[in-house]
């Protein structure tokens, strides 16, 4: 069952993506080689903690951390760790989330450590966040889910990257993952209309791999990776669906 948002509910909505998207920038601004993902958990934590809200993912469905922290050929839900340290060049995404008045804020990044970036890499994180964009642009009332899987795996094809389409978005509010799913792949895509009150993560994740949907995951349970080996990328934003179109609840101002 898909809940409708009132204007009062999406302004909540808004305040904890807000705040998702002032931590995971700060978390970028302070990564530097050396650190661990357990460190960049550490900053969520300390961040959520100075807002007085409580991070999301801590404890759901079992997650050992606040953060979701993705290394390289790590593609999504990568579980901070302690032995694993970041150099220059790696590709880092971190996907966080927290809990505001009893709404769910949600969102996700990718960032080369460092200053070095190959084009590679520069293609991988560009045609994600691309992928994104074109996705939020569907998001107006009378499209369809399917519009949106549709719009990012065109992008991530034209990039030459390989989709995930078995994980994707879905819907939020009052609780973390709500219907319906928004899958990456038109193939995987629900066939459900998009209606004012709305508000969905969107979140594409693909890799410089040959192969779409080519992951395993590790003996972790959480951190999916690819099967080549690839350098992967995930961007997330939560968007409200309104008679005026896409609003992106999840932007820096």
């Amino acid at each position: 069952m898909i809940e409708l948002k009132s204007k009062e509910d999406i302004e909540k909505l808004r305040k904890a993506n807000k705040i998702v998207a002032e931590i995971l920038q700060i978390i970028k601004e302070e990564t530097k080689p050396g650190m661990t993902g357990v460190d960049l958990d550490e900053i969520a934590r300390r961040e959520a903690e100075k807002r007085k809200v409580k991070p999301a993912f801590l404890g759901l469905y079992g997650f050992p951390a606040a953060l979701c922290v993705s290394i390289n050929e790590e593609i999504v839900h990568g579980v901070p760790k302690k032995n694993k340290v970041l150099k220059e060049g790696d590709i880092v995404s971190i996907d966080f989330g927290v809990v505001y008045e009893g709404w769910y804020g949600d969102a996700a990044i990718s960032y080369v450590v460092g200053d070095k970036i190959s084009d590679r890499k520069r293609r991988l994180l560009e045609g994600v966040e691309k992928a994104l964009m074109a996705g939020i642009q569907q998001c107006i009332p009378g499209k369809s889910v399917k519009d949106i899987a549709a719009a990012i795996e065109g992008t991530l094809e034209a990039y030459r990257l390989a989709p995930i389409c078995d994980y994707g978005g879905h819907g939020i509010g009052r609780k973390p993952h709500e219907d319906p799913h928004v899958s990456n792949c038109v193939a995987n895509a629900e066939d459900v209309l998009l209606r004012p009150g709305m508000v969905l993560a969107i979140e594409p994740m693909a890799t410089l791999g040959r192969r779409k949907n080519f992951y395993r995951k590790l003996k972790d349970g959480w951190t999916v990776v690819s099967k080549e080996k690839a350098l992967a990328a995930h961007f997330e934003h939560s968007v409200a669906i309104t008679e005026d179109g896409p609003d992106i609840l999840s932007k820096l101002d």
